[in-house]
Formats: C-alpha cells, structure tokens, sequence
C-alpha cells in the first residue's frame, strides 16, 4: 500500500469542512460565557447587519465568521474585529499551507482592506482590523517570514522571496498598501482536528452544566444547529450569536 496516492471522497471531505466550521464556531461560542478581553460576539458568514449594510458583496462572502471585541458587535463600537476565513483539509492535513494555496482568499481580503479604509479610515483600520486565515494544516515557515518581511519593510529571500511575491501579485495592491495589508493579516495553522474540536467542545459543556455525556450531546447539538441556522438563509439579517 505505501506510495499509493489517497483516494478522498470529495463529498465526504466537503462535509467534514462544514463540520469543522460548525465544530469550530460552536466551541468559541461557549466562550461567550466567560468572555475575556470585552469579546462580545460572532458573525456567521459574514459581518454584523450593521456592520453589513455598508459593505459589499465581496467582503461578506470572504467572511466565515467576524469576531468583536467591545462594547457591541459593529465597526464603530467594537475596539477589536478579526475576518476569518476558516480552511479545512482532509487530504493535504499534513501539507505546508502556502502562499499559493491562500491566493484567492487574499485577493479578497486585499478587496476588503481597501474597502475599509474607505468606510473608515486607515487609522482606525490599524487600531481594529485583523484578517486571518486559520487552517488545520501547519504554515509554511517561509509564507510567515514572508509577510513579517513584507509588514517590516525588510528584503526577503530564498522561498520567503517567493512567498512575498506570490503574496504581492495576489493583493494586487501598491507598495504602500502592501506594507498595511501585510500588518492586518495573519495566519494560524495546525489547528485542532474535526474530532479534537467535537470532543472538547463536549467536555466544556459537561464540565460547566453538570451533567451527562447524552445531555452534552444533545445541547452541543442543538447549538450547532443555531450555527447551521445562523449561516443559512434562516440566519439573513440575524447572523449573530451574543450573551444575553
């Protein structure tokens, strides 16, 4: 069997990536209950309404989830925002994720750096905005010296070289605001497994509500579904999951 090429049923695979969105969405969720850092709440697929009626079509689709950190989830009221862009791998799980395999998604949140600035300014961008890719595969090193080259305004070379113009002609942006575009975006790699997240996300709720495996179960079932929900057209306008 060794050297065979592993065959993956790519609906199969395709499901396990809404999982992992669900899976993911639903752990950060429960943190909500015991928020830190004033972390108010989560947009599904997309902005908040607010935050929505003043972009455009593409920075909505790019958004996987928008995270706020304030006193309520909108650009004006919240001191920290983070786009997500969630890419989950069955196939390539233990592949360097790089430049390449981010292109399209960073021509979009270039789209979505300038269309900030333009709603709000550069400065408040600076102060707020973080755009993030977050990946279960690990990030390959020279795609991350990259960007800090890039953000540094310092020269790269070898395969950060390559990285950075990969990352350049895929922004399509000016050299001034490469730089900016560099100091927003981030990238967090080898994140947990789908099962990891599922099994976690399960205990949590056992650990905080007292009580049973079945009951977690269920409960961590109803609650991705209001995931499922608020990412669907049910969810249009409604996207939002917040403490009460």
């Amino acid at each position: 069997m060794n050297g065979k090429k592993k065959i993956v049923d790519k609906v199969r695979a395709s499901r396990d990536g809404h999982e992992f969105h669900e899976a993911w969405v639903a752990r950060l969720s429960l943190q909500l209950l015991m928020p830190q850092d004033n972390f108010i709440g989560i947009a599904i697929e997309g902005l908040s309404p607010s935050d929505q009626k003043k972009s455009s079509k593409e920075t909505t689709e790019i958004a996987d989830l928008t995270i706020y950190h304030g006193s309520a989830p909108t650009f004006e009221q919240a001191h920290r925002i983070a786009v997500k862009q969630l890419k989950y791998s069955v196939v390539n799980s233990d592949k360097d994720f790089r430049c390449s395999d981010a292109k399209k998604t960073l021509t979009k949140f270039a789209q979505v750096y300038l269309e900030n600035v333009k709603l709000h300014g550069l400065e408040k961008i600076q102060k707020k905005l973080t755009l993030q890719i977050l990946t279960n595969r690990p990030i390959y090193s020279p795609f991350l010296e990259a960007i800090k080259n890039i953000a540094d305004q310092k020269q790269s070379t070898d395969e950060a070289k390559a990285q950075a113009d990969q990352f350049t002609k895929a922004s399509k942006l000016n050299k001034e605001q490469i730089v900016e575009f560099a100091k927003l975006f981030s990238l967090e790699g080898a994140s947990s497994s789908l099962n990891d997240i599922k099994l976690d996300t399960s205990k949590l709720l056992v650990d905080w509500s007292a009580t049973s495996d079945p009951i977690a179960r269920a409960r961590l079932g109803s609650l991705r579904q209001m995931i499922r929900d608020k990412a669907g057209s049910i969810g249009a306008g409604n996207n939002e999951i917040y403490k009460v």
